[in-house]
């Protein structure tokens, strides 16, 4: 799951460096559009649905893997 969303962020923005502390927004150069894209890609891509209220508050890449490790269905 880890790998799937750092793809999907690698491709979303580039060659930047991603960490998990990265800051989408102060690192990355997201804005809000961006990260409504890059979780709507993650849902697709993982086939989940995350809720909208659990990403008001994503602002780093460690977030954004809790988030949707909270909604992966163990197998």
């Amino acid at each position: 799951m880890r790998q799937q969303v750092i793809e999907v962020l690698k491709s979303h923005f580039g060659d930047k460096p991603i960490e998990d502390s990265s800051h989408l927004m102060d690192d990355l150069g997201a804005d809000e559009f961006d990260i409504v894209d890059v979780i709507l890609q993650i849902e697709e891509k993982l086939n989940i649905t995350i809720p909208e209220e659990e990403t008001f508050d994503v602002m780093t890449v460690s977030q954004l893997l809790e988030v949707v490790g909270n909604n992966v269905q163990p197998d």
